[in-house]
């Protein structure tokens, strides 16, 4: 490119040496007399002044950009855009369409530290155009990234953050870039067209990222304003989803606190959170989640040290069960449950507890239970219900995925002392003046299917092993043929009830 430049600056100034030599001729001093007007001189004055222009502008083509002086270029990005570089390629320089130098292979390294350097082919450092006199006193006013491929190291997310929240007038710049990471499962997240600007001005930090991720448009917007809020925005239009963060003042990379509001179609979550003691836990109070089906409150910690966790007590007000559950656990034809993709980085445990709620075999009380998530496993424990004054139900829940097909481990303890008035509700007449039942088994999610390991009624009666699989196959056949969500069917409980106890 230099070379060429050169044969270019040569040729212009060939030319311009020729002009000159034939106006200096005796005929044309004479003609540039008669024709000597403002029309000329003014012709003359813009030309002398495009020459000048242009030599200043093609001067740092010439300037040398090996070894010694690449080494003042890395210490100029560092002092400019707070991020150490190593350049491994070499250094040219383009004039349009705006001054800048041309870097091939560059190692960025965000936290300053010995940490793992982001690699970019090509970038452009954009330069001041009233500072192009001489190699020293050039002035880096933009980083400028475009088209490039770029993979991000999962271990230095925060540091990316930190960089790009350095409050700082000069900043990177990225053109429909692909943004690449891990998901700690094996896999790669991808980000294309990502154009991310930053802007300082008026005391105000303000950074602007547009890219499309999974065929949906996403739109960030941080905003940092010195003395006033802070806010981190998200939204995704096509999803009809929004995250609104508000920081409280005072706020910095420390000491984080502040207010988090989800909007995903029509449901609301509203944390408001606190960095516990510095230690990047935060306390949650005074929240909520609220959709059509379900009112709670929230409370509890969550955690972000080597992984994702929280701590977390809901208590529900009100609920809709078996809405909520078809609309966020229904079975699409070959969808995989929702708990068979959950991110073995996510663990935690909520407590949830919900005084009063309707149901298909009417009113329960004080319903209580511990949801865990470890690893990607999902396990339900110490789970209570009151069905009614004399009917109680407590029950344990396990998601095993498997390599075929996954399934749920579950043991039912139900006692009633008012048995007759119960079963009432199904059309099934009982004698009995208490009953108590014992069931553990599995369902298989995938082929819709009860298998029982064993039921024993009264504390000591176990039920034959002939009585069970006629169970398992009127449960199957009645209940749970077109989905696991129909355990929660009062229609379907009542036809199984009738077709196996009834004579």
């Amino acid at each position: 490119m230099k070379t060429s430049a050169i044969k270019i600056v040569q040729s212009l100034f060939n030319k311009a040496i020729k002009i000159v030599q034939s106006l200096f001729n005796k005929k044309n001093v004479n003609k540039l007399k008669n024709n000597l007007n403002k029309k000329t001189i003014s012709l003359a004055v813009i030309i002398l002044f495009v020459l000048i222009t242009s030599s200043y502008f093609i001067r740092p083509i010439f300037f040398d950009y090996k070894l010694g002086n690449k080494k003042i270029i890395e210490k100029k990005i560092k002092n400019t855009f707070k991020m150490d570089a190593k350049i491994i390629g070499d250094i040219s320089y383009k004039f349009l369409p705006s001054p800048r130098l041309v870097v091939n292979k560059i190692g960025l390294n965000f936290d300053n530290k010995k940490g793992k350097k982001t690699e970019i082919n090509k970038s452009y450092i954009l330069l001041s155009p009233f500072e192009l006199k001489n190699f020293k006193n050039l002035k880096l006013e933009k980083f400028l990234i475009s088209n490039e491929k770029i993979k991000i190291h999962p271990e230095e997310f925060k540091n990316y953050f930190v960089y790009f929240t350095i409050l700082k007038k000069e900043n990177m710049i990225l053109k429909n870039c692909e943004l690449s990471f891990a998901d700690g499962r094996g896999g790669t997240i991808v980000f294309s067209n990502v154009n991310l600007d930053g802007k300082f001005k008026n005391d105000k930090h303000q950074i602007k990222l547009n890219a499309i991720f999974s065929n949906s448009k996403i739109k960030i917007k941080f905003l940092n304003h010195l003395k006033g809020k802070k806010y981190f925005k998200v939204k995704i239009p096509n999803a009809d989803a929004s995250l609104d963060i508000i920081f409280n003042e005072g706020s910095n990379l420390k000491t984080l606190s502040g207010q988090l509001k989800l909007n995903l179609i029509k449901s609301i979550l509203l944390l408001n959170f606190k960095d516990f003691e510095g230690k990047r836990d935060f306390l949650i109070s005074n929240s909520f989640f609220r959709d059509d089906f379900i009112n709670s409150k929230i409370d509890g910690k969550i955690l972000f040290k080597d992984d994702f966790s929280f701590d977390l007590n809901l208590a529900i007000n009100q609920i809709h069960l078996r809405k909520f559950l078809l609309y966020y656990f229904s079975q699409e034809q070959n969808k995989p449950p929702v708990i068979s993709t959950l991110s073995k980085k996510i663990n935690g445990k909520i407590k949830i507890y919900n005084k009063s709620s309707s149901s298909f075999i009417g009113k329960i009380n004080d319903s209580k239970m511990l949801i865990l998530l470890e690893n990607g496993d999902l396990k339900i424990e110490n789970g209570s219900v009151n069905l009614g004054k004399d009917n109680n139900i407590n029950f344990n829940v396990s998601f095993e995925e498997g390599n075929a097909d996954p399934k749920l481990l579950f043991s039912i303890n139900f006692l009633s002392n008012d048995p007759k008035k119960f079963f009432k509700k199904f059309e099934y007449d009982f004698d009995e003046v208490q009953f108590s039942l014992v069931a553990k088994g599995l369902i298989y999610l995938k082929e819709k299917k009860i298998k029982f390991k064993n039921i024993v009624i009264n504390n000591n009666q176990k039920i034959s092993k002939k009585d069970v699989l006629n169970i398992e196959k009127n449960f199957n056949q009645y209940v749970i043929s077109d989905g696991i969500l129909d355990l929660f069917d009062f229609f379907k409980i009542k036809k199984f009830i009738k077709e196996t106890f009834v004579e």
